[in-house]
């Protein structure tokens, strides 16, 4: 089973949020219909239409007041497909973040996650996570080609292992 990662973040690439809970099967929308980042901005919703809290998501999830998702089949060149142009932009926010949180982290790389309970996945992703926002806030600068030298050591921990468990 593979553990799917649903992350939140702004565009200073600081991750707000990050899901674990569900396997890899796990649509989307089933993990954001069931997530508290949900519920919070429903309620705030609820509570005050005018705060500004909204979330850009991809077209797997639900068009909801708080989650502003592209428009699907827009006619070349109408205003809906220049809205999902800017909205795409906006959303590589979230492939860098990951991108850089697995460039410093690369446990959390696929073929790495592979030798590793799930749940034990999603304990490395949340810890990674964190620590990915304290580098944010030192101003600690990613360097892709720092990070991923040909000097790295591969370790050996067997088949089982106090890190497999």
């Amino acid at each position: 089973m593979r553990t799917t990662r649903k992350h939140i973040c702004d565009h200073t690439y600081k991750i707000l949020a990050i899901n674990c809970q569900y396997g890899g099967a796990a649509y989307d929308s089933f993990v954001w219909k069931n997530s508290n980042q949900r519920r919070v901005l429903e309620e705030r919703f609820q509570r005050n239409r005018n705060e500004n809290s909204w979330l850009l998501g991809d077209s797997g999830y639900p068009l909801e007041p708080w989650c502003i998702t592209p428009y699907r089949n827009p006619l070349d060149g109408s205003s809906e497909c220049a809205f999902n142009e800017i909205h795409s932009k906006a959303r590589c926010i979230i492939e860098r973040t990951i991108g850089i949180l697995k460039g410093r982290w690369r446990i959390l790389v696929n073929d790495k996650r592979g030798r590793y309970d799930p749940a034990k996945v999603a304990r490395f992703a949340n810890v990674c996570s964190a620590l990915h926002n304290v580098c944010l806030n030192y101003k600690i600068d990613y360097n892709p080609t720092y990070h991923e030298s040909e000097n790295q050591v591969e370790i050996n921990v067997g088949e089982e292992s106090q890190l497999t468990k």
